[in-house]
């Protein structure tokens, strides 16, 4: 009987140390997805924007690219178009982006998206856009053609 008794006592202290590990686990990653938020919030703000005014920075490597493109441009009017073509707002010489690839625009403080009927299409967080508008969230991940964006609203 007292083999069994000391079975369960080593069982429950190696249960209750496990548990514990678990817990200490929880707590750090929940203190590790703190921290990312916080360092991707403290991001250092380009040059030539001015604060509360919306942007679009650059996550793609310039230095791989053929084109040339802006680190960060300024979402500075209500409603920007983005494409290869002289008429846009902000235009990028990549061949894989349409002459009017896609369209932002803001509406009661909310910032939308549309693609504008592109041939490669738009994605937004890695996923494609279909034929509807998306409303814009701060971190957004916009992707057309070689160059990825970051939407910092705010």
């Amino acid at each position: 009987m007292a083999d069994i008794y000391n079975v369960y006592n080593i069982l429950a202290a190696i249960f209750k140390y496990i548990f514990i590990t678990i817990i200490y686990l929880f707590i750090f990653g929940i203190m590790r997805m703190i921290y990312l938020d916080i360092k991707k919030t403290n991001m250092p703000r380009p040059r030539g924007i001015p604060r509360g005014m919306a942007y679009l920075q650059l996550l793609t490597d310039k230095n791989n690219l053929y084109f040339e493109v802006e680190s960060a441009y300024p979402l500075d009017k209500e409603v920007i178009v983005i494409g290869r073509g002289a008429n846009c707002d902000i235009v990028i010489d990549d061949y894989y982006i349409s002459t009017r690839h896609v369209q932002l625009w803001s509406e009661d403080d909310e910032w939308y998206i549309a693609d504008m009927g592109s041939t490669n299409g738009t994605y937004i967080n890695g996923i494609k856009m279909d034929d509807e508008p998306l409303i814009l969230d701060s971190g957004d991940r916009i992707k057309i053609g070689q160059v990825e964006f970051m939407a910092v609203l705010r």
